[in-house]
C-alpha cells in the first residue's frame, strides 16, 4: 500500500468517475484504474462499485476511507515537519473569526514572526470531521459544548447572546419584555443551524410566539448593522456588539436568552504539537479564558 494509491483512492471517491479522477491527477485513466486493482489485490477486497458511468465506495471502502486520509495527513505532516515557515491550520466558525481572531492573531505573529496562520470557515458541522482528519491543526469556535469523541476542548467560555435594538426602538429602556410583545416585531437572526439561533426558536415557541422573521444572514456584522438601522431585532453574541452597547448605538432587549453557547478551543488528541502551536494555544488560551478544563 502506497502513499500514491491512497491518493488515487480518495481522489476517485470524491470525483466519483474514473474520468474525473484522471483529470484531477493530471494522469490517464489507466494509471488510476492499475492503481485501484493494486490496492484492491492487496487488501483482498472491492473498494469500488462500478456502476454505469458513476463508481462508488462499497462498504470496505467506505471503511479504509478514514484510515487514508490520516495516513496521507500524518505523510504531509512528516514532509512540513521541517519547513522554514511552518503553517498553522486554524477551524474557525463565522462570529469567532470576526470578533475574537484580531487580537490572538496580533500576538501570536509577534511572537512568532515567520509562521503562517490560515483561517478555514467552518460551519456548525463539519469541524469535528475536519479535526479527525488532519485537515485543521485546532479550532476556535462558538458552539454548544463539544461532546464528540476523542475531540478535546481545551478550553471553554461561556458566551452572552442578546437580542439587540437600537437605542430608538420603542423595545429598548429596559423594561421586562412580555413575549407577547416580542412576537409582533421582525427579528435578523443567524443562519438557521446556528446553535443561538435554535435555542431561541424553541425559546419562542415554548412562549406561543410565532416569530417573525425580517433577514436571516451568515454574516454577525450584517446583522448587527441592520440592528442599527432599526430595521429589527438582532440575535448577536454580547462580545460583537460590546462597542455598541457601550456608545448606545444598541440597546440590550430585556428578554431571557441565556443559552449554552461556548467559545471553545478544540484539538484532536493525536495531533503532533510543534513549537508554534504550542505557542498559539498558549496566547489563544490567554484570550479565551477564563473556564478551563
Amino acid at each position: 500500500m502506497t502513499l500514491k494509491q491512497l491518493t488515487v483512492f480518495l481522489t476517485l471517491a470524491k470525483e466519483g468517475s474514473f474520468t474525473k479522477a484522471a483529470a484531477r491527477l493530471n494522469c490517464a485513466q489507466s494509471g488510476v484504474t492499475a492503481h485501484i486493482r493494486q490496492l484492491e489485490n492487496e487488501l483482498g477486497v472491492p473498494l469500488f462499485n462500478r456502476i454505469g458511468k458513476r463508481t462508488g465506495l462499497t462498504p470496505e471502502g467506505a471503511a479504509l476511507l478514514p484510515y487514508a486520509k490520516k495516513m496521507l495527513s500524518l505523510s504531509s505532516e512528516a514532509k512540513n515537519l521541517y519547513r522554514k515557515s511552518p503553517r498553522l491550520t486554524v477551524g474557525v466558525t463565522e462570529a469567532a473569526a470576526n470578533y475574537l481572531l484580531g487580537n490572538i492573531l496580533k500576538e501570536f505573529t509577534a511572537i512568532c514572526p515567520d509562521s503562517e496562520i490560515f483561517f478555514q470557515m467552518t460551519d456548525h458541522r463539519d469541524y469535528c470531521g475536519m479535526l479527525c482528519d488532519g485537515e485543521l491543526d485546532l479550532a476556535i469556535v462558538l458552539d454548544v459544548p463539544v461532546k464528540r469523541k476523542p475531540i478535546q476542548v481545551l478550553l471553554k467560555r461561556k458566551e452572552t447572546i442578546l437580542l439587540a435594538a437600537a437605542s430608538t426602538h420603542e423595545l429598548s429602556g429596559g423594561h421586562r419584555i412580555q413575549p407577547e410583545e416580542l412576537g409582533r416585531y421582525p427579528l435578523l437572526l443567524p443562519a438557521k443551524d446556528c446553535p443561538y439561533r435554535t435555542f431561541l426558536e424553541q425559546k419562542l415557541s415554548a412562549d406561543g410566539i410565532l416569530p417573525k422573521t425580517a433577514l436571516t444572514a451568515d454574516s454577525t456584522p450584517v446583522i448587527k448593522e441592520m440592528a442599527i438601522c432599526g430595521a429589527g431585532l438582532g440575535l448577536l453574541p454580547e462580545f460583537a456588539i460590546r462597542k455598541e452597547l457601550i456608545y448606545h448605538m444598541l440597546e440590550k432587549i430585556n428578554y431571557n436568552t441565556d443559552f449554552p453557547v461556548y467559545t471553545q478551543l478544540l484539538m484532536h488528541p493525536d495531533k503532533s504539537v510543534s513549537k508554534e502551536l504550542r505557542q498559539f494555544l498558549e496566547v489563544a488560551g490567554r484570550h479565551i479564558a477564563p473556564n478551563t478544563l
